[in-house]
């Protein structure tokens, strides 16, 4: 940890970044395995749900003081989007591919840079919209509008990329005041606050084979919603952002592996 601590901000953020890619790609793959059993809304819920439980040690040992905050205006802001914007991925995670889905989302890194350059007033260099600009070119290779058919499911997806770029800004903003474990905390507990009502109006209840793949999308949720979040803490969004285009090769491999999708000549 100590030799970790000693790396540079933008060395730390840019790790950060790359597991947190690599923990979404793999809670995509949950996702499609339950997306077999279970509605959008009842795994978005159980996502929240299980994030609160992960993070209880954490409470107990820093105590309700740590959750002491002055933004919880944004912080609901920020849930909102996250929430409409989770239920829309969830939906697309179920009807296309995981490298489609992944594709689609690498509009995020590019907004979310433009986002945090306008609101927040980061300073964006050369070298840094370079990178964005090639990894986004990679992923219309992949999407190649107006050459294939634009879905609902892959407009739904798209619009996820948007409120997931406006709650990377927000989450930006939250990290200057904010500790990374009170942040994570505030969005999971108002997630599950929010989601259980679409969830038992929808609601499936599990079986005991179900369960593995329920705590597995808890576990990489939570594991990259915490790598994300110091990633923020740790460099600008414009320097860990072109990182976040590793979610690809992760889902390619995945969605191989686990669901036999074959990658095109493209991809």
């Amino acid at each position: 940890m100590s030799a970790f601590a000693a790396l540079s901000g933008a060395t730390r953020g840019a790790i950060w970044m790359t597991l947190g890619s690599a923990f979404y790609a793999c809670t995509y793959a949950a996702v499609r395995h339950l997306s077999d059993t279970f509605s959008t809304f009842e795994i978005v819920f159980f996502r929240s749900l299980l994030g609160v439980v992960f993070m209880l040690p954490w409470l107990m040992r820093a105590g309700f003081g740590a959750l002491r905050t002055k933004r919880i205006g944004l912080y609901s802001v920020r849930v909102g989007l996250n929430y409409v914007g989770m239920v829309c991925l969830m939906y697309g995670i179920a009807e296309l591919s995981l490298q489609d889905v992944t594709a689609l989302m690498f509009t995020v890194p590019l907004f979310t840079v433009i986002f945090v350059a306008l609101i927040l007033g980061e300073k964006v260099g050369t070298l840094r919209w370079c990178a964005l600009v090639v990894g986004f070119a990679g992923a219309l290779v992949i999407i190649r509008p107006g050459f294939i058919e634009l879905s609902f499911a892959a407009i739904t997806v798209i619009f996820t990329s948007a409120s997931y770029s406006l709650v990377n800004t927000a989450t930006k903003s939250l990290t200057m005041t904010e500790g990374p474990n009170t942040i994570v905390f505030y969005v999971f507990v108002m997630m599950t606050l929010i989601g259980i009502g679409p969830a038992l109006y929808a609601w499936h209840s599990p079986g005991w084979w179900d369960w593995p793949w329920i705590i597995g999308l808890g576990v990489f949720s939570s594991l990259a919603t915490q790598c994300i979040t110091r990633s923020f803490a740790a460099a600008d969004a414009s320097v860990v952002m072109p990182f976040n285009f590793l979610k690809l090769p992760f889902a390619v491999v995945i969605g191989f592996i686990m669901f036999a999708e074959r990658p095109d000549l493209w991809t």
